[in-house]
């Protein structure tokens, strides 16, 4: 069923928003590896409701700087996790967020500041394959991987990471 690609963006900034309710975190964005795409609460949206956690008054344009200057290593982090290949800390001056992130095919990003990230890690499985369907008729582009592979050899590679607070 064909829909616009409007609705398919409202579907996805619904979606974002409910990644974010459900890990009750504070901020979520969807990003590529060259920056934000979407992100919730949209800070320009009437009624958004920003979830601060004592310590952060910044505001959510703090994450915003941090995917922007990162993204692209953020994309690196499922492959060096898997490999066992080190890597800078890119979350070492957060201390009260834990972080759960999502990657598509390697080419689209999920990253939700939350609470208990690895909770949201195990309750969000449906919610994120409807995200993912609602991206891959978004933008044909996040079907390959990339290595240039599409949906015709396999179904789509959902990755997540789980970045916890340092015991300490």
């Amino acid at each position: 069923m064909f829909q616009s690609k409007q609705r398919l963006q409202e579907d996805a900034g619904r979606l974002l928003e409910a990644l974010r309710d459900l890990g009750e975190g504070r901020y979520a964005a969807l990003f590529d590896p060259k920056g934000v795409l979407l992100e919730s609460p949209d800070e320009t949206r009437e009624g958004a409701r920003p979830r601060e956690p004592e310590g952060h008054p910044e505001g959510q344009w703090v994450l915003r700087r941090l995917i922007q200057a990162k993204a692209e290593a953020l994309f690196r982090l499922p492959a060096a996790l898997h490999g066992g290949q080190e890597m800078e800390d890119l979350f070492a001056d957060w201390e009260s967020d834990e972080f759960f992130l999502a990657f598509l095919n390697g080419k689209v990003g999920v990253l939700v500041a939350c609470p208990d990230a690895q909770r949201l890690q195990d309750q969000s499985g449906r919610l994120l394959k409807v995200l993912a369907d609602r991206l891959l008729r978004l933008n044909p582009a996040w079907r390959l991987d990339e290595r240039g592979r599409g949906l015709f050899f396999g179904s789509p590679r959902l990755d997540t990471v789980v970045i916890g607070r340092p015991n300490g």
